[in-house]
């Protein structure tokens, strides 16, 4: 019986008369063969790795619209407009002190400007 045993790629390739069970039958001469065996053709391909993934965020301009400047109201034009009584303007007049800017003719009634004449 004859085997060819491949060892590996690019070595030698052996040929041995072999018995039944692997081992060699006694007077059979063995005659080794040497064949050089060229590289594989299998090639490798080295891919470089991607170049690293940045990313930029941009944020969007930030833009800030104030709202126009109201003209400045009395106390008087502020109670008016937040829906208090003649009667509650009154009592934060008391409660003040009784300022003159409250009291515009200076009658002793706050807000008249703004809330009508109550005299």
């Amino acid at each position: 019986m004859i085997a060819v045993v491949l060892v590996s790629a690019g070595a030698a390739v052996s040929v041995a008369g072999l018995g039944g069970c692997g081992t060699p039958t006694v007077g059979t001469p063995v005659t080794v063969v040497r064949e050089l065996v060229p590289p594989s053709t299998t090639t490798a391909v080295v891919v470089a790795p991607p170049p690293p993934t940045s990313v930029v965020v941009v944020e969007p301009p930030t833009t800030v619209t104030r709202a126009p400047v109201a003209q400045r109201l009395t106390s008087c034009q502020r109670l008016f407009a937040e829906g208090y009584s003649f009667e509650y303007a009154f009592g934060a007049w008391v409660t003040a002190g009784r300022p003159l800017g409250w009291d515009a003719d200076r009658d002793g009634y706050p807000c008249e400007q703004s809330y009508g004449n109550r005299n």
